[in-house]
C-alpha cells in the first residue's frame, strides 16, 4: 500500500498543497441532461483528503502541513523560482525530506515530442494522472485552464504527443488592461454565473464575451484540429451521447470551474496534476 504524500505544486500564481492518500477512487461525468456516468479508476489513485494555495509570494503555512503528518513529500511546478523558495524554506524538522520532480527523465510517462526536455512539468504530470483514468485503449485530451490554458493529446498508448499554449483567462483579461488606455480589468470571477450574451451591451459585458467566448471556441477549435491531425471523430462536448473512437476529454485548473458549464459531458478535477505528482512519486520513490 503506497503512503499519504504532501504535495506541492509551485506554479506562477500559486503555491498548492494537497495531502493524498491511497484509494479505489471513482469520479462522475455528465452523459445526458439529468444522466452521469461512473468513472471508475483501476488500482490505487490518490485521493486529496486536504487541500489549501496560497498567492506565490506569501508566507507558506508550515504549521498546517506540519500538522498533516504526511509519510512521504513531493515537490514540483512550473515557478522554478518557487520551487527553489520552498526548499529554501523547507523545516529542519517534521517532514520528511522532498522528492523533487524537476524533469521528464522522473517522471512516469513516454514523451514523443520534438523537445521533451523543454515541455512543461505542470502538462506532463497531467498525463500521468489522466493515463491512470482513462478508459483503456482510449486517447484522452486533457484541458488545463490555468495562467496559460494547454490542450494535450495523449495518445491511446499513453504517450504524451504535444498539444497547443494559449493564453488562459486572467493572463488576457490582464493583457486587455495593460496593453490599452481604458479598458477595466476583469477578474476571472467575474465570467462565472450566468454566461454573456452577444452583442454586449456596454464595456464590461463586450469583455465578458470576449474572454469567456473566446477561450471556449479556441478550445474547441484546437481538440476538433488535433482530431482532424489524429482521424479521430470529434468529442461530444454536450455530454448528450458516447461516441467510442473520439478522444476521452478532461478539464482541470484554477479555470476549470469557470469553463465546465460549457463542457458538461466533460469530466472536470481542478488538481489534476497533483494526482500525477503523487503518481509519480509513489512509483520513484515507493511512497
Amino acid at each position: 500500500m503506497s503512503r499519504p504524500v504532501l504535495a506541492i505544486d509551485a506554479g506562477n500564481s500559486r503555491l498548492k498543497f494537497g495531502l493524498f492518500v491511497p484509494s479505489r477512487s471513482s469520479f462522475y461525468r455528465r452523459v445526458g441532461a439529468t444522466v452521469f456516468k461512473t468513472v471508475e479508476v483501476a488500482g490505487e489513485f490518490p485521493s486529496c483528503r486536504r487541500f489549501l494555495a496560497v498567492p506565490a509570494g506569501d508566507l507558506i503555512p508550515w504549521s498546517t502541513l506540519l500538522g498533516w503528518q504526511p509519510e512521504g513529500t513531493v515537490i514540483a511546478g512550473s515557478n522554478p523560482h518557487a520551487v527553489e523558495r520552498v526548499l529554501n524554506e523547507w523545516p529542519q524538522s517534521g517532514l520528511p525530506a522532498p522528492l523533487i520532480v524537476r524533469d521528464c527523465r522522473s517522471i512516469p510517462l513516454s514523451v514523443d515530442v520534438d523537445f521533451p526536455e523543454k515541455v512543461g512539468l505542470d502538462r506532463l504530470l497531467n498525463a500521468v494522472a489522466a493515463n491512470a483514468m482513462r478508459p483503456k485503449d482510449r486517447p484522452v485530451i486533457v484541458i488545463d485552464s490555468g495562467t496559460a490554458t494547454t490542450v494535450n493529446f495523449i495518445s491511446s498508448e499513453g504517450a504524451f504527443c504535444g498539444g497547443a499554449i494559449l493564453p488562459g483567462l486572467e493572463m488576457s483579461a490582464k493583457a486587455l488592461n495593460h496593453y490599452t488606455a481604458v479598458l477595466p480589468q476583469l477578474p476571472v470571477q467575474d465570467l462565472g454565473g450566468e454566461p454573456p450574451v452577444a452583442p454586449g451591451r456596454n464595456t464590461r459585458e463586450a469583455i465578458r464575451i470576449g474572454l469567456l467566448w473566446g477561450q471556449i471556441g479556441a478550445i474547441r477549435e484546437i481538440v476538433r484540429q488535433i482530431c482532424i491531425h489524429k482521424n479521430l471523430r470529434e468529442p461530444d462536448f454536450s455530454g448528450d451521447r458516447e461516441v467510442g473512437v473520439s478522444p476521452w476529454i478532461i478539464l482541470t485548473g484554477g479555470g476549470s470551474p469557470v469553463l465546465s458549464p460549457q463542457f458538461p459531458g466533460v469530466l472536470s478535477l481542478p488538481s489534476l496534476g497533483m494526482h500525477g505528482l503523487v503518481l509519480t512519486a509513489w512509483k520513484n520513490s515507493g511512497q
